[in-house]
């Protein structure tokens, strides 16, 4: 059951950061069409700034769950090496129930956000772009991230880590 779960977890952030590779493409587009307009032509492509605001929160979130899954987040480890194998092993189970503790927190709290800003349809200034899909998308991120990390603390407390 575990297995399952896990792959399954381990596809949705692969899939995430396809959709966060994609997200990227767009803010290259947008950016690059912007520049050609003011540079070229005298005109900006209106809306550019507040679009890749809203795309920026959704490449970042998007690619937390892959990240964590890779181990490629930055790790200082300056102290850790110095501890004898036990005590490394503690202190990597307590980083990691901290690591799930905190994500898990700014999980709810951007969940409980993204139901307000549902509930009150705030939208960009100039296009008026609603602000709801980014936040669910990036709540969607951090459910992965903090799922990710749940995985990553089990397997640490079943001796399974790399």
């Amino acid at each position: 059951m575990y297995g399952a779960i896990a792959k399954h977890i381990r596809q949705a952030a692969k899939l995430l950061a396809w959709f966060a590779s994609a997200t990227l493409v767009l803010i290259m587009a947008l950016t690059f069409v912007d520049v050609v307009g003011r540079n070229f032509f005298g005109r900006a492509l209106i809306g550019t700034v507040e679009s890749v605001e809203l795309l920026m929160g959704i490449l970042v979130f998007s690619g937390l769950a892959l990240t964590e899954l890779h181990r490629k987040h930055i790790v200082i480890e300056t102290f850790q090496n110095l501890l004898p194998s036990g005590l490394r092993r503690i202190s990597v189970f307590i980083n990691l129930l901290l690591a799930v503790a905190i994500a898990a927190l700014l999980m709810r709290q951007l969940i409980i956000k993204s139901i307000e800003i549902f509930k009150e349809q705030e939208h960009t200034q100039i296009l008026e772009i609603p602000y709801w899909p980014t936040a669910i998308l990036m709540s969607a991120g951090m459910v992965l991230f903090v799922l990710v990390l749940l995985l990553r603390f089990i397997e640490t407390c079943a001796g399974h880590s790399d």
